[in-house]
């Protein structure tokens, strides 16, 4: 507990409990078995259920009108209420280069509070204890700078959380630099959220904001041309855990993956109608169909795994498709991930690489190029991090048109040909604004899904802006007519009417 005024200083601190904690006594030179074990053997708990989680106060609190200065931090105790808690106090604080990471509920938490100022704030979520943590929440409190902040969710983790930044009764919070990001596929679904108001920002990176506290300001937009007359978005279902994976069939149904629940679902537009056309424990992450109506699953399961069926065939009728040396294969259509998580130094190289290995669909029109590190399996700490599996979704590269690929990490969205191998070439950037979904109409109007529906021409000028309740993670043009835009979207599933068809 810190009750120091604002000439006090804390410098270069590292408190101890949770993540790389030493055994007490230890010699200096440290190896593997001097270390504590910090999960039971499901990383759901501590080895020893009588040191609990989320069981102490905060490893560091400042209160009863403290302040002062904070230079290099690192508070990762999983068993703290929180890394850096400040409470009740107006006397100025500085923060520089704080590092809190692993907690249960709260990294950093800032309950009536003025006049501090934190730069440099680095929050990071782990899979077993951190994922239903807030970074940063702001109760009643005023007068805030936070800037350069850095808030990310580790690559295996698994649970969708909604926000990074919770704001309440609170005003003038300042927010300079900040970036949100996880290479797992449950990076926070908004940025901040204004409980107050019940308002959100999805967009995962920004230069500035200034957050008034006031109420914000209703803003009529007009009707789109590219919407059917009247069109508004429809909730179709809910209550799924993470969905993605989508294709659409030769009659319009939607067929998605819920691979937390290991289930293939499908919608009939036709009959308004969800239902399930596999739960078997077959890992199912992607889906695509070739021209005779098989349904390709591309798993998690085992190494480099590839399975197809009919879908209406009984549950027992599978075939295992065999990974092929690569080759040219003029003529059939290779299924590429729309979006992909790669830094900015390795996108171009990785990205234009040809894939050695080769899944052919059961007809023999359609194929799906395969990395080494899908068909061997090979872990990215404890993950599966390649673009087969970690994509939100395939398409088809049809034959003489470009295909587009969002980076995630990026944030931006490139244009590419594809030859006959599946590989891509000439990638240029297409638009400033990359995320999870992708999705083409006829007109060459793009859809890039990013905290909303974002519309741009194929010139790359935007042109329109669709809201959508959640976070938009697919995005796919079904129906009889192609004219129903399809929004998976983390839990729930909804459509939307439009004027022109999906492409």
């Amino acid at each position: 507990m810190w009750m120091a005024g604002p000439d006090s200083l804390m410098n270069d601190v590292r408190i101890l409990g949770g993540h790389g904690t030493v055994t007490p006594g230890a010699p200096t030179q440290q190896t593997s078995s001097t270390w504590q074990q910090i999960y039971n053997n499901t990383h759901t708990a501590d080895p020893d259920l009588k040191r609990r989680w989320d069981g102490q106060y905060p490893s560091i609190w400042v209160t009863q009108g403290g302040g002062g200065t904070f230079v290099d931090i690192w508070t990762p105790s999983t068993f703290a209420q929180a890394g850096f808690y400040v409470s009740h106090t107006t006397t100025s604080g500085r923060v520089y280069e704080l590092s809190s990471e692993h907690h249960v509920r709260n990294e950093v938490v800032l309950d009536h509070v003025s006049n501090w100022q934190i730069y440099a704030l680095q929050t990071e979520e782990e899979r077993g204890e951190s994922g239903f943590a807030v970074p940063l929440e702001i109760r009643n409190s005023s007068d805030i700078t936070v800037a350069n902040l850095h808030m990310y969710r580790v690559v295996s983790s698994f649970q969708p959380f909604p926000y990074a930044i919770k704001l309440i009764e609170s005003r003038n919070i300042h927010f300079r630099n900040v970036h949100c990001y996880s290479n797992s596929k449950v990076s926070f679904d908004s940025v901040i959220f204004d409980e107050t108001h019940n308002f959100e920002l999805r967009q995962r990176e920004f230069a500035w904001l200034d957050y008034s506290g006031q109420t914000p300001a209703a803003s009529a937009k007009p009707h789109s041309a590219l919407l059917a007359p009247g069109a508004k978005v429809e909730k179709l279902a809910d209550g799924f855990f993470n969905i993605s994976g989508g294709a659409i069939d030769s009659s319009g149904n939607l067929y998605f993956v819920d691979s937390r629940a290991q289930t293939i679902y499908r919608w009939s537009p036709a009959e308004h109608h969800l239902s399930i056309v596999r739960d078997n424990p077959l890992d199912p992450a992607e889906l695509a169909f070739d021209k005779a109506g098989d349904l390709l699953v591309i798993s998690s399961a085992g190494n480099g795994t590839v399975y197809s069926f009919k879908p209406d065939s009984p549950d027992d009728r599978i075939e295992q498709l065999v990974a092929e040396p690569t080759k040219s294969r003029p003529g059939l259509t290779p299924i590429l991930p729309v979006d992909i998580w790669r830094s900015g130094s390795d996108f171009f190289n990785a990205e234009s690489a040809v894939k050695p290995y080769q899944y052919v669909s059961p007809d023999g029109t359609t194929f799906i190029p395969a990395s080494e590190a899908f068909v061997s399996g090979r872990l990215f700490y404890g993950a599966r991090l390649n673009d087969e599996l970690r994509a939100f979704g395939m398409a088809p590269a049809l034959a003489g048109r470009h295909f587009y690929l969002s980076n995630e990490e990026e944030e931006k969205t490139y244009i590419a040909d594809v030859g006959t191998d599946g590989t891509f070439s000439n990638l240029k950037l297409f638009a400033e604004r990359g995320g999870e979904a992708l999705a083409l109409d006829k007109q060459g109007n793009v859809y890039i899904g990013a905290g909303q529906v974002f519309v741009y021409d194929k010139s790359g000028r935007l042109i329109d802006t669709v809201n959508i309740p959640g976070r938009p993670l697919q995005l796919l043009f079904g129906g009889r007519d192609r004219k129903t835009l399809f929004i998976l979207a983390r839990g729930s599933l909804y459509s939307l009417q439009m004027s022109v068809s999906g492409r």
